[in-house]
């Protein structure tokens, strides 16, 4: 009897002492609380009443694509560090020791060409960032551009309203549509704000500067086209990624292929046995040999995938950036066309003809324009920073 007094106890004592027997059942899912529909007005008790304007400051720090690339590519994360891999260093006696030679010389090419692809990812997101600063900037200036129009068109109508003209005037019209601008300023001020604080992390910039970064480079579009059968084969040649597989490919250095194959999936990589004895065992039976020839067929095999997929993204790149480029010469023809509406509707007033509303809608379409062709001109710059990262060329500019 003393066994079932024992184990009564220990059924008194709770669950917790009996994880995992059948007689304590698995928790149920939780419960919450029933509840009528619940008010989603926002609360805007902390908010003002009227509507704080933004002005961007007169100062700021000059940024340029090629600081940009330089000082991404000089702060891309781990890149020294593999260059400075303890492994890249060969033996004090190299003919002593041809294996640990042979081994060095291929990590520090390997490394190399890894640090390489992260510098080139580094500045290609960088670049991004960058052209992406230069438009919001250009943005927020044409949309300051719209609400000084829309301020100057509702002072006229607040004066018509005044002399009696009320039909003349739709003053809640135009307030509502500066209110938007506004709000898209605002919306604009924060974007500005994340890709500053973003771009001074990855170039190494003091991080509580209180000027803002400005790029300064010209958004010229190149009118030729990429010529994608060269951009490829350079793209293939260079690009540093497959510089490293094309390295593990030739053998020699079956731990650091397992090492690179994990990255790619760890399912590709050889599992090795914890026991010393049967790693003796293995060694006898030359099974290292058989195992680095078959890493260096999987490294072949991934620098085969590999390298369809680098083709691919020149390629689609390529692509886009003609498709993107046609682009900018649309909104070029739409913006002409504005501006000839603009000069047509401003000889009509010289000539005393009653087009004031029509200018000032006219004028308006302008700066929408201008805003539709500076974005076409940014994902053309976008698009060919990605061209130039599939290529690998970021890291070798």
């Amino acid at each position: 009897m003393l066994w079932f007094a024992g184990y009564a106890l220990l059924a008194l004592a709770g669950c917790h002492a009996r994880p995992s027997s059948s007689l304590c059942p698995a928790p149920g899912p939780a419960q919450l609380p029933v509840a009528s529909r619940p008010n989603f007005e926002p609360d805007l008790s902390g908010v003002t009443a009227e509507a704080v304007p933004l002005v961007r400051p007169d100062k700021g720090r000059r940024l340029t694509a090629p600081d940009t690339r330089r000082l991404a590519r000089a702060n891309a994360p781990f890149a020294a560090d593999l260059d400075r891999h303890e492994d890249n260093q060969g033996p004090n006696h190299e003919k002593l020791n041809r294996k640990a030679a042979r081994f060095a010389a291929a990590s520090r090419l390997v490394r190399g060409h890894a640090a390489d692809e992260l510098r080139n990812r580094a500045a290609g997101e960088a670049l991004d960032e960058f052209f992406k600063l230069a438009g919001a900037e250009g943005q927020f200036d044409l949309l300051a551009a719209a609400a000084a129009e829309l301020k100057a068109q509702l002072g006229e109508a607040e004066r018509a309203e005044q002399a009696g003209l009320k039909d003349r005037a739709d003053t809640p019209a135009l307030r509502r549509q500066l209110l938007d601008i506004e709000a898209q300023q605002a919306k604009l001020e924060a974007g500005i704000g994340a890709l500053n604080a973003s771009l001074r992390a990855r170039l190494g910039l003091e991080a509580g500067d209180p000027l803002p970064l400005w790029p300064v480079d010209p958004l010229a579009v190149r009118p030729d086209d990429i010529d994608v059968p060269a951009a490829v084969a350079t793209g293939l040649v260079y690009r540093p990624d497959l510089n490293a597989l094309r390295v593990l490919a030739d053998g020699g250095a079956a731990d650091l292929t397992d090492a690179v194959l994990t990255g790619l999936n760890p399912l590709l990589a050889k599992l090795k046995p914890d026991s010393p004895l049967a790693l003796l065992l293995l060694a006898c039976l030359k099974e290292p040999e058989r195992q680095t020839e078959a890493a260096t067929g999987r490294a072949a095999s991934a620098l085969a995938a590999r390298t369809r997929q680098a083709e691919a993204e020149i390629r689609a790149a390529a692509v886009s950036l003609r498709g993107y480029r046609a682009a900018v010469a649309a909104r070029a023809l739409d913006v002409r066309a504005a501006e000839a509406r603009v000069s047509e509707l401003e000889q009509r007033k010289a000539a005393g003809l009653s087009v004031a509303a029509d200018l000032a809608a006219a004028k308006l379409a302008v700066l929408k324009a201008k805003g539709e062709r500076l974005s076409a001109v940014i994902e053309w710059h976008t698009t060919e920073v990605k061209l130039r990262q599939a290529m690998g060329l970021l890291v070798r500019e």
